[in-house]
């Protein structure tokens, strides 16, 4: 009997050593599946596992959970464990892009200091990453940047000096480019977002880039790229233009409401595609002639990839069956929100240097 007990007291202790140097589980220890999923969620992101790091994320893992040294998921896939196709995959779970160790490092600043690309840096910053803060160290993004010289020799370096000298603009991204290569924007604020449409009762969402005040040719035909890299969510392939006698109803529709209706305005954009980007902006490129080979639902696109060829359609000029007034339109929106809304020309002006860069401003404002 002595030998019995004996035996169940070593078996006791040894089971005890082994729980606690974590080489067991006891029964009523079992960690959930949200947890396990949470517990593996880092490792997935270290060995770049795509299918691994969405299972991880459908079993409930936290997109923003931290480890013991206070960094996130997004921190590791952007700096050390560099890897774009998992920080797209955790920013598309809502990985805060603007996370803080308790030493106040964020993602962009691990991306500037590790980066092998300047696409990893870039990607932060059209998903609305502001690079402006300062860790407790005292250094900026742009400190990290100086010292690698992958982002230091590459057009995103000048950039990033841009956006540190002056106030950032939280919920809005920066690192993009206009649609139409070697544009600015127009000087005229008739052409700006928030400008007043009368014939139709309502007012511009978007920037219009008209042959003569854009800095470049514009024609029926020149192409038009995506600001940023995206997804495509819809492509407007199988447009029809409608008879000047539909256009007409279309117009009055509007003109008899106390401002445009959304149905009404979105036929008048005519041929369409839209864009989502990271951080969950949206663009709209509206009054196409056409849609280049490729550009679908659901296509992935490059940032400065042509999507589309100007056109006029949705104006009537087009229901008139004339290629008159061809100009891109292109809109940027946040949620329900659309840039430029509510604000003045100026401070529009503002917004889209952090957005587009200095060069995108006109040389001349206020006509």
């Amino acid at each position: 009997m002595r030998t019995l007990i004996a035996l169940v007291v070593v078996v006791a202790a040894a089971l005890v050593a082994l729980w606690q140097f974590d080489v067991i589980t006891l029964p009523f220890e079992r960690p959930s599946p949200a947890e396990e999923a949470q517990a593996n969620l880092f490792e997935a992101v270290q060995m770049g596992d795509l299918e691994a790091l969405a299972a991880r994320l459908a079993g409930g893992a936290d997109p923003n959970a931290r480890d013991a040294f206070g960094q996130s998921p997004l921190m590791y896939a952007v700096g050390e464990y560099a890897n774009l196709e998992v920080a797209q995959v955790l920013l598309a779970a809502d990985a805060q892009v603007d996370a803080l160790t308790d030493a106040g490092w964020t993602p962009l600043m691990y991306a500037a200091r590790d980066a092998s690309s300047p696409e990893v840096p870039l990607l932060l910053l059209n998903a609305g990453a502001d690079p402006t803060l300062v860790n407790s160290d005292g250094e900026t993004v742009l400190t990290y940047a100086q010292r690698n010289s992958v982002i230091r020799n590459s057009g995103l370096y000048a950039r990033l000096v841009e956006l540190t000298e002056r106030p950032f603009v939280s919920g809005w991204p920066s690192g993009y480019t206009l649609p139409v290569e070697g544009a600015t924007l127009s000087s005229r604020a008739n052409h700006l977002p928030g400008a007043p449409r009368a014939y139709r009762n309502g007012v511009h969402e978007g920037f219009d880039f008209y042959n003569g005040t854009v800095s470049v040719p514009i024609e029926y035909g020149s192409p038009i790229r995506s600001v940023a890299a995206g997804r495509v969510v819809r492509a407007d392939s199988d447009y029809v233009a409608p008879s000047e006698e539909a256009y007409g109803a279309i117009i009055e529709k509007a003109r008899s409401s106390l401002s445009t209706p959304p149905e009404v305005l979105d036929q008048l954009r005519g041929r369409q595609v839209w864009i989502e980007h990271p951080g969950d902006f949206l663009t709209r490129y509206a009054h196409l002639s056409g849609i280049a080979e490729g550009i679908a639902v659901g296509a992935v696109v490059a940032q400065g990839q042509i999507v589309a060829f100007t056109g006029n359609s949705g104006t009537l000029e087009a229901a008139q069956g004339t290629r008159d007034d061809p100009h891109p339109h292109m809109e940027l929106w946040r949620g329900d929100g659309y840039l430029g809304q509510g604000l003045e020309p100026e401070a529009i002006y503002v917004l889209a240097a952090q957005i587009f860069g200095d060069r995108a401003l006109p040389p001349l404002t206020g006509e």
